[in-house]
């Protein structure tokens, strides 16, 4: 098949790796998937594996970005021969309907999360004949808020490369560039940095200092990008400077996360990023814009399954002290052992229930289902 994926952008984020893993899952299985997005630092990861590129302004819903990407669509379709289009968030699938609708081509979409509610939004979002959606609790949200109906959507978790995303990865080039010392633990955040995810940065950081004043062998390794970005550098430069060692490192965007993830003896993040440290079989604190879990354990799997790993579920609010609290606690030499076995719980986890082939798998079965009689 020819499938068209497309995205908003190709940078760091959960919805944008999912597409990439797509695409290569879909070109392993013989299909040819042509990517459209607005661009990104994983465009070079689809060219390495030969799949097809094309710039949009997919990350603008202007009138005039709107019409420069139905040309573009046109043109691929086209130049492409594409049977089916797949949209991955909102401006994508507003052209790809646009686009299905002038084409009479099939159209779909995946929901990586939940959207935003308002009179405007339940008129001028897309779904297309079939949707997936990446978790229970999403799924629940189209059918509340955006009526659409449960027989058109299908639960298909994320899918994670278990053969790139493990443990015993060489990071002996990651390490010396960071200049990491050998006689600390590493703790890693990664997030985007921008608007309440900056904020929740800031108590990383401030956590960071709070714990680094009472036993220094700890070092923040801080992975992620955005508009607040500067802002936070500065902020973490000054605890270095106060605390007069480097010990948090800020390293913007990152396309070697197997090797920033198997640094690290615990891992802050969420969603799709949650599920990439667990293959790596690191200890997993789930801390994100939408909610708070806590250490992710063998209690509170399920709940963080149902919900994509993003804590939206729960009422709990993250703090700098419950922050501080799960480091200490979890990278104190006595949980040496118990880091060992939530390392392990994760990794099975991922391995029996998210694996990147039977996400692409049961993904291809939606689109023979689409195409049937189609083609």
């Amino acid at each position: 098949m020819n499938i068209l994926l497309a995205a908003m952008a190709l940078d760091i984020g959960g919805a944008e790796t999912h597409v990439v893993a797509l695409a290569k899952g879909l070109k392993k299985m013989g299909h040819s998937p042509i990517v459209v997005s607005a661009g990104g630092v994983f465009v070079k990861e689809l060219e390495k594996a030969k799949i097809p590129h094309y710039e949009a302004p997919l990350n603008k819903k202007d009138i005039g970005s709107i019409s420069k990407s139905l040309k573009i669509f046109k043109d691929i379709i086209k130049d492409e021969n594409i049977e089916l289009i797949h949209g991955h968030g909102r401006i994508p699938a507003l052209n790809g309907k646009i686009t299905s609708i002038l084409k009479g081509i099939p159209f779909m979409t995946t929901a990586h999360a939940k959207f935003k509610v308002s009179f405007v939004y339940r008129y001028t979002s897309f779904w297309g004949e079939e949707v997936i959606s990446v978790s229970e609790d999403v799924k629940e949200h189209l059918i509340n808020k955006f009526s659409v109906k449960p027989e058109k959507i299908t639960l298909i978790t994320n899918g994670i490369d278990t053969t790139r995303f493990t443990k015993g990865l060489d990071i002996s080039a990651q390490r010396k560039e960071l200049r990491l010392r050998d006689d600390t633990m590493k703790v890693i955040y990664s997030s985007r940095i921008a608007g309440s995810l900056a904020g929740l940065t800031k108590m990383v950081i401030e956590a960071a200092k709070e714990i680094y004043k009472e036993n220094d062998k700890i070092e923040f390794i801080i992975v992620g990008d955005g508009e607040d970005f500067k802002e936070i550098y500065e902020s973490a430069e000054k605890v270095n400077a106060e605390c007069k060692d480097k010990f948090i490192h800020m390293l913007g965007k990152r396309t070697d996360m197997p090797q920033i993830l198997s640094l690290g003896d615990t891992i802050i993040c969420v969603a799709r990023t949650a599920l990439e440290a667990m293959a790596c079989e690191k200890p997993v604190i789930l801390a994100g814009g939408e909610g708070y879990m806590g250490l992710l354990s063998e209690e509170n799997m399920e709940t963080a399954i149902s919900n994509n790993f993003t804590g939206r579920t729960t009422s709990e609010e993250v703090s700098v002290e419950k922050l501080k609290h799960e480091i200490i606690k979890l990278l104190h030499p006595s949980k040496k052992e118990r880091r060992k076995e939530l390392g392990n719980l994760g990794r099975n986890v991922v391995v029996d229930k998210f694996s990147i082939e039977n996400m692409v798998r049961e993904t291809v079965d939606i689109y023979y289902k689409l195409l049937k009689g189609v083609r």
